[in-house]
């Protein structure tokens, strides 16, 4: 049974997320920067309550609050904070650091990614990914215009803009993240996934997961035109040694 639907990206990082605590017997701490209402959560602590400690960082009280809703009753804690604002507020490290379809709306993207670094375990793994579709759709352009220039004044709300492949892979060599799986995904087969018969649902997102996988396999080089027809980069990436 799939954990999420309606995203291949995050899809592909719930099941493997699956599998390597499929592995484990030792409890396993958890970190999400930018959580939203962490909706794709919900089926992987409930599987996991036992082993699985959860924490969301999420800076919009309202997403907070919808967040601690999803999540009653399952081993999770919801604090409202920005991300990149985590410098030495959090205790210990995380088995697993966890970002979903957010850097695309960082403003400080290298804070946001040293808070990963920071809080990282030495041999845990940080899950990765961003959208680009926003910038390729006639509906994000106004915020791709205003965003970046309410940004500076602090106002990031509404920030969002293209995060380019070299950006990227600079960051994170400056950081010392080494990659160790990066993929594309979510073609316009995302669009179809919304008028799905609920019955079918289940068995539409495992194929679209397969499809876009085999398309990962063709050697296809990423670049930043790609945008507009794979609109999510994934990674999995670890400390570099």
């Amino acid at each position: 049974m799939l954990l999420t639907f309606g995203n291949s990206a995050k899809i592909y990082c719930l099941n493997w997320l699956d599998d390597y605590l499929k592995a484990k017997n030792d409890p396993v701490r958890i970190l999400d920067l930018v959580c939203g209402e962490a909706l794709n959560f919900v089926g992987l602590l409930g599987k996991y309550s036992r082993l699985v400690s959860y924490i969301g960082v999420e800076p919009d009280k309202h997403a907070c609050q919808l967040a601690r809703e999803n999540l009653r009753g399952l081993p999770a804690t919801i604090i409202e904070n920005p991300a990149y604002k985590l410098h030495s507020k959090l205790e210990g490290k995380f088995d697993l650091v966890v970002s979903f379809s957010a850097l695309e709306h960082v403003y400080h993207r290298l804070a946001f990614l040293q808070t990963a670094k920071e809080y990282l375990a030495s041999d845990g793994y940080f899950l990765i990914n961003y959208d680009s579709g926003h910038f390729h759709a006639s509906r994000g352009k106004l915020k791709n215009i205003i965003g970046p220039l309410l940004a500076p004044f602090g106002l990031e709300k509404y920030y969002q803009s293209l995060v380019r492949e070299s950006e990227f892979q600079r960051l994170i060599d400056f950081i010392g993240f080494g990659v160790v799986d990066q993929k594309f995904f979510n073609t316009q087969l995302k669009g179809v996934a919304k008028v799905i018969p609920p019955s079918e649902r289940e068995a539409f997102n495992q194929r679209w997961l397969e499809y876009e996988l085999w398309l990962n396999s063709l050697g296809i080089k990423y670049t930043d035109e790609l945008g507009a027809i794979f609109e999510t980069r994934n990674f999995i990436l670890r400390h570099k040694k």
